[in-house]
């Protein structure tokens, strides 16, 4: 909850995130800021909260780094399918301190409301660059995605236009061909996990880089049944929204011209492969579910995920390919220094 004390000068705001019950890794932040200068939610040094769009609706918002200064590009992050805004927590702490961040949680998920709106990437777009042009927080963006995330930036670029964008940093991403190539066997993943916790069984809650409480309000957040029911909305038009990104043909087009484009791979299939050999010690799934895994990574997984992935550069003449190399699908997690990195330079670059 955010609230606005009317003060003589017009220049001080307390925001106040409550400690709810389901939500208790909450802060208190008082700033100060000049409110001719820009968007309290850029000046702001630290800020959570929900920001209204005027249409109706709204999203929930982390801001995290130093107040912006005129003209210098901020980092929007969005998270992939079934994630909320605080998958991204190391890598914001991370980030060099005069880098202005944000994350968010898509509506339905965390703690943004659900929207009646389909869940299409489309709508996504849409909903995330109401709430940013609703809250003052101007572009130039630099756009870091995961996974689905990949997809959701593209059409973000779409909606947003190329000239909102200083640049682009794609994390194991998903792209327009994706999920039509790959056909990610979700049914199957589901099977083998049994009753455990997929994060467990490929062992994420053990290897990663953020504290405990930036782990806690992962789980609590993924445990809300808002983000349930959104994971098998957003899941059910996958297919749609690759064919809505694919009609834009921004691939042959290298609409970025030379805005800096960054594409960091993860190893899924070292996720995968653990996940294969802990079905097999506990007995989850069956000898088909095994067989249909094993079809997936020899003969779809290996075969396309790299180039799939390495055919993002084309959205920019200036583009760089980076493999990671301890980590799985979940490379902000387990080297957000990777991603960090990546970031400063093209933040650095743009000034």
């Amino acid at each position: 909850t955010t609230f606005a004390l009317p003060t003589s000068s017009k220049d001080l705001e307390l925001t106040l995130v409550s400690s709810l019950p389901e939500y208790p890794y909450s802060r208190v932040t008082i700033c100060t800021f000049n409110m001719t200068f820009s968007s309290n939610w850029e000046q702001c040094e630290a800020r959570e909260g929900i920001i209204e769009r005027p249409n109706g609706g709204g999203l929930f918002v982390f801001t995290r780094g130093a107040p912006r200064q005129p003209k210098h590009p901020v980092v929007i992050f969005e998270a992939g399918l079934g994630e909320t805004g605080a998958c991204w927590a190391a890598v914001q702490r991370l980030l060099d301190p005069r880098i202005r961040s944000y994350a968010y949680d898509r509506a339905g998920y965390g703690h943004s409301p659900e929207s009646k709106s389909p869940r299409s990437a489309v709508n996504a777009a849409t909903e995330l660059l109401d709430t940013l042009r609703a809250a003052d927080i101007s572009p130039p963006y630099i756009l870091v995605g995961h996974s689905y995330g990949g997809i959701l930036i593209r059409e973000f670029l779409a909606a947003a236009g190329a000239g909102a964008i200083a640049g682009m940093v794609f994390v194991d991403a998903n792209q327009e061909n994706t999920h039509p190539q790959l056909r990610i066997p979700f049914h199957i993943i589901r099977a083998l996990c049994g009753e455990r916790d997929y994060l467990d069984v490929i062992g994420l809650l053990h290897e990663n880089a953020f504290t405990q409480e930036e782990l806690g309000r992962i789980r609590i957040d993924e445990g809300l049944p808002t983000t349930a029911r959104t994971f098998e909305k957003e899941g059910a038009l996958l297919l749609e929204s690759s064919a809505a990104l694919r009609e834009k043909r921004q691939l042959d087009a290298c609409p970025l011209g030379m805005r800096p484009v960054t594409v960091i791979r993860g190893d899924s299939r070292r996720d995968l492969e653990r996940l294969v050999m802990a079905a097999q010690e506990s007995g989850s799934g069956s000898q088909e579910n095994l067989e249909e895994m094993n079809e997936f990574l020899t003969n779809r997984l290996d075969i396309f995920d790299r180039d799939l992935q390495m055919q993002q550069l084309r959205l920019s003449g200036s583009s760089r390919f980076v493999q990671a190399t301890n980590s799985g699908h979940a490379v902000m997690a387990t080297e957000p220094e990777l991603i960090t990195s990546e970031i400063l330079a093209i933040w650095e670059a743009s000034l």
